[in-house]
């Protein structure tokens, strides 16, 4: 996006004014992305004042001015909505059918209830007749009902927020064992039809993956944890074939022509590479973990796929192999 004009500058400051809260210069800076610099935020701001906009200014504690807009004023601020616009929260919508059942199902429709109050007429006609909310349907096998986690769910994304710490009691599949630790919740993640924790445990210095659904209990506490940490996302991410991680080596994959068009349309893992055999297979490489969701990734492809390498992950899809046939002797 190109540079702001004025009056581009001069109406997005007004709709930021109009939720209401005191806003500062800074604050209106990483609004505007920093490509607006900061002097000229301010005389927008003084241009909009002597302009007779009824606008307060107080200095904070910082010695910075906050701005805030008079009550009486905000509902004449101007707030378009486009057509596309309109259609992109009802798909919004149906991406968070995670949360149905759940307290912020209640939340999600208050919004759109919001939306449809200021949408222009002309854009109401266009999508009405094509039923907006029908436009888009997330489908996905095998999703967990989250409706008896919601209260979990509503207090982890105020943690996230407003950084407080937490205590949760959770339980461990693979053991049967339910244990209590502190934890410092970074990030929600949906998979795969589940809804995921990324949370920060401060004694390991580690980020950990925990399934909302074997949360037992979660207490959220007042005080909050320190930002002496960085989630990185890329490095997190980095060597997982989904949610599990391994040390990573190098996986070379062969998938028959027939399949050939599943594999090279879709993005895997950021390290794949792709090449074409003279036969017209599809040679898949990649540097990730073996981890228990490729092993059941690479069982999928059934008699399409074969494993050139590693020899450690060929020997475990033979084990897998044998062991699946052994149960219908």
């Amino acid at each position: 996006m190109g540079e702001f004009s004025q009056i581009q500058r001069l109406l997005r400051i007004l709709q930021i004014l109009s939720s209401g809260r005191k806003v500062t210069t800074t604050e209106l800076l990483h609004r505007f992305d920093g490509r607006v610099s900061l002097r000229t935020l301010q005389r927008d701001l003084l241009a909009l004042s002597e302009a007779g906009i009824p606008l307060i200014s107080e200095k904070t504690m910082a010695n910075e001015n906050a701005w805030t807009l008079m009550s009486r004023f905000r509902s004449f601020i101007p707030m378009p909505l486009e057509t596309n616009e309109y259609l992109a929260a009802h798909i919004l919508k149906a991406n968070l059918k995670i949360f149905q059942k759940t307290p912020f199902e209640k939340e999600i429709q208050s919004l759109i209830d919001k939306i449809d109050q200021i949408v222009p007429e002309e854009v109401f006609l266009e999508t009405e007749s094509g039923k907006a909310q029908d436009l888009f349907e997330n489908y996905s096998a095998g999703s967990f009902d989250y409706s008896p986690h919601g209260e979990t769910i509503n207090s982890l994304i105020s943690a996230i927020l407003h950084k407080n710490n937490c205590k949760v009691t959770y339980h461990n599949p693979y053991s049967g064992k339910e244990k209590t630790y502190p934890i410092e919740p970074e990030k929600l993640v949906y998979y795969s039809g589940g809804l995921y924790l990324i949370a920060y445990l401060r004694k390991y210095e580690k980020f950990r993956l925990l399934a909302i659904q074997r949360i037992k209990k979660l207490d959220l506490k007042e005080d909050r944890f320190p930002k002496d940490h960085h989630f990185d996302p890329d490095l997190f991410w980095k060597n997982k074939f989904g949610l599990f991680s391994a040390d990573p080596v190098d996986v070379k994959l062969q998938f028959s022509k027939e399949i050939r068009h599943h594999i090279e349309e879709r993005s895997w893992h950021h390290s794949q590479e792709i090449e074409i055999n003279k036969d017209g297979d599809i040679i898949l490489s990649m540097e990730v973990g073996l981890s228990p969701e490729l092993i059941s990734w690479i069982m999928g492809w059934s008699n399409h796929i074969h494993v050139l390498s590693p020899a450690e992950l060929i020997d475990i899809i033979k084990s897998s192999h044998r062991k699946a046939l052994e149960k219908y002797k």
